[in-house]
């Protein structure tokens, strides 16, 4: 926890570059994150790293300069050095066609609510038992691999447009073990988060694999033919889809420039399927939360979709001066409302005689950004479903579609959710995630490419 002489640092070299008349922010940003990483049924990497970021960013007039400072430093006169330098790279920039905006933060914020000290420091001889556990019960005849990431973020942000300050603390971690058969080549995949350390259990990735273990060790491979089937899409799928589909509709800025799949809509127009309700909702115990937006204004739930209609597009700070509109305080917490379908996604399909299983979609890409086109392969656990029964595996199998007729052609949705971890564990620790429900049941997805083998 970042201790006070580091808060008076900043706030000091605040009030300095107040007291000269710069436009500056200054944002500290420190993780505490754990790597480990599982290969050939043993740990391969297990690695830690704590590292401080302190973002600066000053405006003049149309012209921004900003910096990104590695590591401590030792007082207020030495931050307001790297400050005055950036003012010097802002001076020295070109000039933007919008004036940018300085953060003004809205009003003192303190919060800690998702943070757990037993998680910020797990030790890592924990996730190596849960990890054995998973291999000793479900089989050590399989190959298994995953990664589990954990730590900790804590932030700290002032500006000199005014003397309030912004501290927000929260852990998270990301679970995902895979089973693959050494020479059948399938694999199975199980994936956990939350802010807690008792949030990822062996026991839920031992029940996910011996449910679906028979079916593909009994049955072969079906190979899918290319056409429009009904698909199920579980939690991974939906997470993901649901993230593409409103960053790349409901955003201000690609609707402004005619990017999105939403650019020619209006707010009110139908763009989905009534059943599809949409919302950046920070008060949902299922997502990582953010107390503050873009412009420092203190987080609100607001309705992007509303019952299948476009109902808010999100602005950040510097996009609403380019366009003249308001900023809005979205948070990025995004949650697709639930339905009313069962639980058991079996049985909410026990009547229809072919429905295809997709839990997660591999390496989803969008071609065309514009239309809402994505594409993306099947790969882990995906089955084939006859009446209610799982009766094969199979083959890797490519879904390209658009967002409007995936989203447009649900035909229900669980009324359980779960949270999809989303965060990048390649970049700086910025958790995020996703509240889902567990599936999704839709009509007519189009299936362009199967393999011959998984």
């Amino acid at each position: 926890m970042m201790n006070d002489k580091t808060k008076s640092m900043i706030t000091e070299a605040r009030d300095m570059a107040q007291s000269r008349g710069i436009k500056a922010s200054i944002h500290y940003h420190h993780e505490n994150s754990h790597l480990m990483r599982i290969g050939n049924n043993s740990v391969s990497l297990n690695t830690s790293e704590e590292l401080t970021r302190i973002d600066i960013e000053v405006i003049q007039g149309r012209k921004k300069g900003t910096h990104t400072h590695l590591g401590e430093l030792g007082s207020a006169e030495e931050l307001f050095n790297v400050v005055l330098k950036v003012s010097e790279k802002a001076g020295q920039s070109a000039e933007m066609d919008y004036e940018p905006v300085l953060t003004e933060i809205e009003e003192n914020v303190v919060t800690d609510l998702q943070y757990d000290e037993a998680l910020d420091h797990l030790d890592p001889a924990v996730k190596e038992q849960v990890y054995s556990s998973i291999f000793k019960e479900v089989g050590e005849d399989y190959n298994y691999s995953g990664s589990w990431s954990s730590g900790s973020t804590e932030t700290f942000s002032v500006t000199t447009a005014n003397r309030n300050a912004a501290w927000h603390r929260l852990t998270d971690q990301q679970f995902m073990c895979v089973l693959k058969h050494p020479e059948k080549m399938w694999e199975l995949a199980s994936w956990q988060t939350g802010w807690k350390a008792g949030d990822v259990t062996a026991e839920e990735t031992i029940n996910e694999f011996k449910t679906i273990l028979p079916v593909y060790e009994n049955n072969e491979g079906f190979e899918v033919e290319p056409g429009h089937y009904k698909v199920v899409f579980g939690s991974q799928a939906v997470g993901e889809l649901i993230e593409q589909a409103a960053w790349t509709g409901c955003v201000g800025r690609s609707w402004e420039m005619k990017m999105g799949w939403t650019a020619e809509k209006q707010i009110g127009d139908k763009i989905l399927h009534p059943s599809v309700t949409v919302l950046d909702d920070p008060t949902n115990d299922q997502i990582f939360s953010q107390p503050l937006s873009d412009s420092g204004m203190l987080t609100k739930t607001l309705t992007m979709i509303d019952r299948g209609k476009l109902s808010a597009l999100l602005y950040d700070r510097n996009t609403a001066s380019k366009y003249g509109k308001k900023a809005t305080p979205n948070a990025g917490c995004l949650v697709l409302k639930p339905g009313g379908g069962p639980a058991d996604l079996l049985e909410a399909v026990k009547d229809m005689d072919r429905v295809l299983y997709i839990p997660a979609i591999h390496y989803m890409n969008m071609p065309n950004q514009s239309k809402g086109i994505f594409t993306g392969s099947s790969r882990f656990s995906a089955v084939l479903v006859e009446k209610g029964k799982i009766v094969s595996p199979i083959f890797s199998t490519r879904v390209t579609d658009q967002f409007e007729t995936v989203f447009g052609k649900v035909l229900a949705l669980s009324s359980e959710t779960i949270s999809v971890n989303t965060s990048d564990t390649y970049g700086r620790r910025d958790p995020g995630a996703v509240s889902v429900p567990t599936w999704m049941l839709v009509d007519d997805v189009k299936i362009t490419d199967c393999a011959d083998s998984f």
